[in-house]
């Protein structure tokens, strides 16, 4: 008992260490703190509710429950990386002309357009990719032990969850903090 106690513990430790790190990785890779934050809210908010969820309905931090939050944590960090990048990459480019470079004007407009885009075309693959992998854990729900089962249900609402705030959440914070965000 003492010994799986340590080891959850270890695994929470782990975890949060984990979230440092990828948030310092984000503002490295958005070379800039406000995006790095930015692409950083949607996983905390989709690692909350779920596991909020599971406090709600009373199943205890168990190993599986344990190994899942930092699984999570390399899984759906991609997609907010991949949203905003291609944002990024898409308000850069001047609507008058096709590839043109530096950042375009920052009207209202522009940046209606940029993030439309990005929901339309980027935003589409990203579900696409969370259906794909939960689809792909959903079958362990049909396994004889219920270690697998909850791997497999919470990994996929993961998924789902972390690809539908990458979609819908970021194009609303972007668009409420652009002014910050876009210079």
């Amino acid at each position: 008992m003492v010994w799986n106690h340590e080891v959850l513990w270890g695994m929470v430790s782990s975890f949060l260490w984990g979230l440092v790190l990828v948030l310092i990785l984000l503002v490295f890779v958005t070379r800039s703190f406000l995006w790095g934050i930015l692409s950083f809210l949607p996983l905390l908010f989709t690692i909350a509710l779920i596991y909020g969820v599971v406090g709600l309905i009373g199943k205890d931090f168990d190993m599986p429950v344990a190994v899942l939050s930092t699984l999570s944590l390399g899984m759906a960090i991609d997609f907010a990386i991949h949203f905003v990048g291609r944002f990024q990459q898409r308000y850069k480019e001047d609507p008058r002309k096709p590839g043109g470079d530096g950042w375009a004007s920052n009207s209202p407009s522009h940046l209606k357009e940029a993030l439309i885009w990005t929901v339309a075309r980027p935003g589409k693959g990203i579900f696409l990719n969370a259906i794909l992998f939960a689809l792909g854990f959903a079958v362990m729900v049909f396994a004889a032990l219920t270690p697998y089962i909850t791997v497999g249900v919470f990994m996929a609402a993961i998924m789902v969850l972390s690809s539908v705030m990458s979609v819908i959440y970021l194009p609303a914070l972007i668009q409420l903090w652009h002014r910050k965000l876009i210079k």
